[in-house]
């Protein structure tokens, strides 16, 4: 893959609507063109404003998903929908007319409200269902001294690694993946009944996202629900990680909370 084409497909890959074959190849690109990782981290900014743009003000979503059903069935069946009124507040309309091109689009309005989710959750439980729940190919490293020397690259301890890879919970694989703007490092492992994803990055300024759902081992724990996966959030004093798991909300908060212990 040339750099002109990750240009190109850079917005189908942050959507997460990039086939396997061509995200496979723009992750290996994107590992040796610091210029491109660049680019793709500032669209992928872009993309953050616009969304916060677009949902500035509060929508809800059930007004939403009852008229945007009133639109796909009038469409199939080739008769008009009464107007909400003369006057529809400005966000109503704006929420509508998106969700309704969406979905008569088949992409689904769901994704859309959703993304009022906090996005870096969002994006992590959408990696998790591609590529562990359903396999898509990725480029994965196997090796835990390859896996640790990745993370180091990205300043993570390979300690933290490590300290993960213990509690009955084994490595399995790891790679890079872009995450609401990041660059993390997604880590897969299993308890031998089923398999979780970790993602990690360097912490920032930037407060961790939702409200707080308890202290463990002196770090706040956060969980959200997107879709069908289950996530835990946590930040140590250096590091943030994000835990998915698509069978159930608890084991995905004991293994933050497991987290919590080691890191």
């Amino acid at each position: 893959m040339i750099c002109t084409e990750v240009s190109r497909l850079a917005p189908l890959y942050i959507t997460g609507e990039l086939d396997a074959t061509r995200a496979a190849e723009l992750d290996a690109h994107l590992k040796s063109c610091p210029t491109c990782m660049r680019e793709l981290e500032r669209q992928s900014r872009l993309d953050v404003r616009l969304r916060e743009v677009l949902l500035n003000d509060e929508v809800s979503a059930a007004l939403v998903d009852h008229r945007v059903r009133e639109l796909i069935a009038a469409e199939a069946e080739g008769r008009d929908v009464p107007e909400l009124g003369r006057r529809p507040r400005r966000w109503l309309t704006a929420a509508l007319s998106a969700a309704a091109v969406l979905l008569l689009a088949a992409v689904g309005y769901r994704e859309f409200l959703g993304s009022r989710v906090a996005k870096v959750y969002a994006d992590a439980a959408r990696d998790h269902r591609l590529e562990v729940v359903q396999h898509q190919p990725r480029p994965w490293l196997t090796d835990p001294a390859a896996i640790a020397a990745l993370a180091e690259k990205r300043g993570i301890p390979a300690s933290a690694v490590t300290a993960l890879s213990s509690g009955g919970y084994h490595l399995d694989r790891g790679k890079l993946c872009f995450l609401d703007g990041h660059v993390v490092l997604h880590l897969v492992f299993s308890d031998g009944a089923r398999e979780f994803s970790v993602f990690m990055r360097q912490r920032d300024a930037k407060p961790m996202p939702g409200p707080v759902r308890e202290i463990a081992g002196g770090k706040p724990l956060c969980t959200s629900d997107v879709d069908q996966e289950y996530v835990a959030s946590l930040e140590t004093s250096s590091l943030f990680a994000v835990v998915v798991d698509d069978r159930s909300s608890a084991e995905a908060l004991n293994f933050a909370r497991f987290a919590s212990s080691v890191l």
